[in-house]
């Protein structure tokens, strides 16, 4: 955002009006003497012995070569009349003004580019009484303003004339003044009654290389330099203006009023605010609208006289200069893109996108990228063992609390087995003391070799040889035996007779039944020197046993926890440097994967511009085929039409040819009469005579 460029020039003031001056310039201020409140500061004060040359290079210079570039310049002198506006932007022959000294920089400056191709056009046109003329062609008269989005304001009519060097420029502008309207009043002998724009328009775009086909592949760069020499303001009372001269200064005023206007909306902020800026108002406002505000380079030349009697009229341009200070415009390059120019630089941004792309995919990204991956396969394996073995170790310990879960169980049971084992073996004696004993009577005769068992303590020796004390035989069957079977000895070495000598009164079958021993049972333990049985001891040195494979099993189970532990702190710690090393390159791979994307969006979006552009290229390809194709219909016919004309009109050369051979016998025909009549006249003039 650039804001109006304002200067000040003061007009060289007679002695006389000098000493009676109530203005007094100080660096960049004017000041009013007698109301020492007056006070206003500009960017730069030009006293009355500068030169053309120093206000043009304050600003206007810069705003000339900004034009070549491709920006928008205007630059106008304001000012009452008589104060060197015309002077200041025409000059003279001695000294020349703005507009000579911009058109030979333009010129210069155009030189100096080599690399651009450039068009200059060049327009000269007055606002009088509220309607445009055109002063290179003075019969175009009261020309219209119009608006559109290629051109934007442009006055429609306006002859533009291309120009290739100053002095041609020149000799056109010279031609306009002397068709511009300037009249005299009381206080001006060529005093301008109207306002006059010098309008250029600077076309360039790149020169094409050899190998490149076609010209219309740039993007076109179109500035507009205004230079506007407007009519100064005017009391009717000074410049005793009458008639036309009143109706000329009205417009003059109105307009210029329509300006201060526009001015001060621009200055207050209004049109930020959505607020009305009259641009319309006025011929001179609405061509003005870009500079004003908009999207142009502008400079102020505020022409003063610091002359007593034109005190007020200072201070109002002094108002107006301090004013425009305050407005602020946007000024940027104008290019004008066809479509082949569009593809173009596309093209060339997707080049340099893929080059920037293959810049930053080297071979030195490929080896960290692969260097990348690899350390991330070898954190996943090396992560993948470290669950294995704590897996492992999982195992192995929940097997290990199994073997000592099972072993505490066997020792319980060991313990419990020694607590009752006094118990078992008293029960078990009791139990063999209290058992019954049954007896039966001895056979009362030899021939009955029974055994009739004796009773035994318990734990003594058996004499005699054990039987199967199964169910004994009947009685009767006993009593039946035959006595030769009694003669053999019996088991315990006694004979029959000697069993047959005892008298031995046999009881009844059914009473001997069953008979008990009534003796007291044994109830003493038997037990080892040391007072231990045989069990007890077994049993504790089976608890030793247990109790030494539980401490076995104790130690290395703190041992395998101890090692597990380091295990665990050796993974964790390797865990959380494999951790950083993996966020350091999942960061890294997230950086590369968005620098990709963005690239490949931008790819993507240009790719789909281009596409669109290619098809409208080939719309507008197809339709300047088919306008040419009828072109070329017309052009047929219209070659069948001068072919006909061509032979009407050789037909009528012939027949010309004709008549005009016709013609000349005639007249030599005449001629012929006509000598022989001069003869025949002479001959009766001469008989006459005779």
């Amino acid at each position: 955002m650039d804001r109006i460029h304002v200067t000040v020039r003061a007009r060289p003031l007679s002695a006389e009006d000098a000493q009676s001056s109530p203005w007094r310039i100080s660096g960049n201020a004017v000041a009013l003497t007698t109301q020492p409140s007056t006070r206003f500061e500009f960017d730069e004060i030009f006293s009355e012995e500068c030169r053309t040359a120093d206000v043009y290079g304050a600003r206007t210079k810069h705003i000339v070569d900004s034009a070549v570039q491709g920006f928008n310049g205007t630059v106008f002198a304001y000012g009452q009349t008589n104060s060197g506006k015309t002077y200041t932007m025409r000059g003279s022959a001695n000294e020349p003004g703005i507009i000579p000294l911009a058109v030979h920089d333009l010129f210069r400056s155009i030189q100096e580019h080599m690399d651009r191709e450039f068009l200059v056009r060049m327009s000269y046109m007055e606002i009088y009484n509220e309607e445009i003329n055109d002063l290179l062609v003075p019969e175009h008269r009261k020309l219209q303003i119009h608006e559109n989005y290629e051109r934007g304001i442009y006055v429609a009519g306006l002859r533009e004339e291309i120009v290739t060097y100053p002095e041609q420029v020149l000799d056109f502008v010279s031609f306009g003044e002397s068709h511009r309207h300037i009249g005299e009043t009381n206080m001006n002998v060529y005093s301008s009654r109207s306002h006059t724009i010098f309008r250029m328009v600077i076309e360039s775009r790149e020169k094409a290389d050899e190998t490149e086909s076609g010209d219309s592949c740039d993007a076109v760069r179109v500035s507009v330099l205004n230079l506007v020499d407007l009519a100064g303001s005017e009391r009717a009372a000074k410049t005793g203006a009458e008639g036309v001269r009143l109706k000329e200064g009205s417009h003059i005023n109105k307009s210029l009023m329509t300006l201060g206007t526009v001015i001060k909306k621009l200055s207050e902020g209004v049109k930020g605010q959505g607020g009305h800026v009259p641009y319309r108002d006025s011929k001179l406002t609405r061509i003005l609208q870009p500079a004003l505000g908009g999207n142009a380079n502008t400079a102020i030349i505020c022409n003063i006289t610091l002359a007593q009697i034109h005190a007020d009229e200072t201070k109002s341009s002094l108002q107006f200069a301090s004013r425009a200070l305050r407005v602020t415009n946007c000024a940027e390059v104008n290019e004008i893109l066809t479509d082949a120019a569009l593809l173009k630089r596309q093209r060339k941004e997707i080049e340099e996108l893929r080059a920037k792309l293959k810049n930053s995919q080297s071979e030195h990204w490929d080896e960290d990228v692969l260097n990348l991956r690899n350390t991330l396969l070898q954190s996943e394996l090396e992560k993948e063992r470290i669950a294995l073995e704590l897996e492992e170790e999982r195992k192995a310990k929940e097997h290990r609390e199994k073997r000592l879960l099972q072993q505490a169980k066997k020792i319980e049971n060991l313990s419990s087995l020694v607590l009752n084992s006094d118990r078992d073996d008293r029960v078990v004696v009791s139990s063999k003391n209290k058992r019954r004993q049954t007896w039966c009577a001895r056979p009362l005769s030899r021939q009955f070799d029974v055994e009739v068992p004796e009773p035994v303590e318990q734990g003594s020796a058996r004499s005699c040889g054990e039987r199967d004390m199964g169910m004994p035989p009947c009685f009767e069957e006993l009593m039946q035996e035959s006595p030769a079977s009694n003669s053999e000895p019996s088991a315990h070495g006694c004979s029959s007779s000697d069993l047959w000598n005892e008298d031995i009164s046999l009881p009844d079958s059914h009473a001997l039944l069953n008979v008990t021993s009534r003796r007291k049972p044994n109830t003493k333990e038997i037990t080892k020197p040391n007072g231990l049985s045989a069990r007890e001891s077994e049993a504790i040195l089976v608890i030793k046993q247990l109790q030494d494979q539980v401490n076995l099993l104790e130690s290395e189970k703190s041992l395998i926890q101890n090692n597990l532990d380091n295990v665990l702190e050796l993974a964790t710690q390797q865990k959380a440097s494999f951790s950083e090393k993996y966020e350091e390159l999942q960061r890294n791979a997230l950086v590369a994967q968005e620098q990709a994307k963005t690239a490949d969006e931008k790819l993507s979006a240009l790719a789909t511009i281009e596409k669109s552009k290619q098809e409208l290229a080939y719309e507008f390809l197809s339709k300047v085929s088919m306008e040419t194709q009828g072109i070329a219909v017309q052009m047929d016919q219209m070659t069948h039409s001068v072919d006909g004309a061509t032979s009407f009109i050789e037909e009528f050369f012939q027949n010309h040819s004709v008549i005009a051979e016709n013609v000349t016998e005639l007249r030599e025909l005449a001629y012929v009469h006509i000598t022989r009549s001069s003869y025949v006249i002479r001959d009766h003039e001469k008989m006459s005579k005779n």
